[in-house]
């Protein structure tokens, strides 16, 4: 799974305002290896990429505190397989 480290590179990376798409974006650019790891690691589900976004959008809201983002509004944008999909915009606190 994603680390708080990793986390912290990919959110160093983004804009001030960024959402749940723009980060798991960069996360798949940064650390391809672990992504595909990550979709490895639920081969048996049916829908790969969905469960692993939302568990990757899950660690975002458990640790947002420690990295140091806050909750936005919701919105829509393209997902990795390029389907406009409703997720979460976050914005840096410092």
């Amino acid at each position: 799974m994603i680390t708080i480290e990793e986390a912290n590179v990919v959110i160093h990376n983004l804009p001030m305002e960024f959402d749940s798409h723009d980060f798991i974006n960069s996360y798949l650019t940064l650390f391809e290896r672990e992504y595909v790891n990550m979709l490895l690691e639920n081969i048996e589900c049916e829908s790969i990429f969905r469960i692993v976004n939302s568990k990757i959008g899950r660690f975002l809201v458990d640790n947002h505190s420690e990295l140091n983002i806050d909750k936005d509004i919701r919105v829509n944008s393209p997902n990795v397989r390029g389907n406009m999909t409703d997720n979460q915009n976050w914005r840096k606190t410092r």
